[in-house]
């Protein structure tokens, strides 16, 4: 009965109308399993949700003393230091996410051998819980944007919302197929923090894609000729493939400036006509980040669902 539950959870892939009709009907169990385990994580602390707040503003101050006051380098647009700030609360969403709902399963033994209910609800209400600290986040990068006019709110603001769902999302697909092998090789664990370190130099965090583009000579002046060694090209083309980079670029025109460009402007090259540059003139690469959200969805659900039969036995 409980594996049933989970396929019929997790195969959102094969069964949407399923999934969706269970989910419905679990939905308020998860959501009290999110707000239990939003309160939880900062109790017997001196500090409290201040935490949340604390660590990417650290983050924050460190890359920004590095980068900025050290070595006096920044990403070519005006107000850096603001889009730095969203850039490190969007990563630091991301990475507590997937390290937080990864064991979602695993910490849960004793709950899921004594209780039924469809086990991927652990899963999503850690990621939930996640994303209730990012929003209160987002809102306080705002309004700090505000306080130092360092925003131009525009009609973009509407694209603000879908790219929050397609970061959460990606977020969700990647925790699914985490957790679920999790439960059986706690190797997982320790592989993915070194995946993230890597992932975080390769998703725009400190830079936009337009610097990088320049920093390789990509992007440099209409008219001159330079050799460009392959393996530069792959790793620009790579990184604008990477959903959490269109992300945090996409969010920083929408929530923040135009000046910052739309990702689709610097892939497709369109970005030459504005700023006499020929930066990237590869429009095949515009939908890859969506497609790569959806597969990393599907197959974090059906991992899920292929594994679910196995949770109790291996915990």
């Amino acid at each position: 009965m409980s594996a049933s539950a989970d396929t019929q959870l997790a195969g959102a892939a094969a069964r949407p109308a399923t999934w969706l009709d269970t989910l419905r009907h679990y939905r308020h169990l998860t959501l009290e399993l999110a707000i239990s385990q939003f309160k939880l994580r900062y109790t017997q602390s001196v500090l409290g949700y201040f935490w949340s707040l604390l660590k990417p503003a650290m983050v924050f101050a460190i890359t920004y003393f590095i980068f900025v006051d050290l070595f006096d380098i920044k990403d070519g647009t005006d107000f850096y230091g603001i889009q730095l700030l969203l850039g490190i609360v969007v990563w630091t969403f991301f990475a507590e996410c997937t390290a937080s709902s990864m064991q979602a399963i695993a910490s849960n033994a004793a709950l899921i051998r004594k209780t039924y209910f469809p086990r991927s609800i652990l899963v999503i209400a850690a990621s939930m819980s996640s994303l209730f600290t990012f929003l209160i986040n987002l809102v306080i990068v705002f309004a700090i944007a505000v306080v130092l006019r360092q925003i131009d709110v525009g009609f973009r603001i509407l694209f603000v919302l879908p790219l929050l769902l397609e970061l959460y999302l990606l977020a969700l697909g990647v925790s699914l197929f985490l957790s679920a092998l999790f439960v059986q090789f706690h190797d997982v664990g320790h592989l993915w923090d070194v995946l993230m370190q890597l992932l975080f130099y390769g998703s725009g965090v400190m830079f936009s894609l337009t610097y990088v583009l320049q920093r390789l000579h990509l992007a440099w002046a209409v008219g001159q000729t330079k050799y460009v060694p392959p393996h530069y090209l792959w790793i620009v083309q790579l990184m604008a493939c990477n959903p959490i980079m269109q992300t945090i670029e996409d969010l920083r025109h929408a929530l923040l400036t135009p000046q910052a460009p739309w990702t689709e402007l610097v892939v497709t090259g369109h970005l030459a006509a504005v700023r006499q540059t020929a930066p990237l003139d590869v429009p095949w690469l515009l939908p890859v980040p969506f497609l790569a959200v959806a597969l990393i969805v599907t197959i974090g659900a059906l991992t899920f669902r292929a594994r679910a039969r196995g949770f109790a036995e291996n915990l």
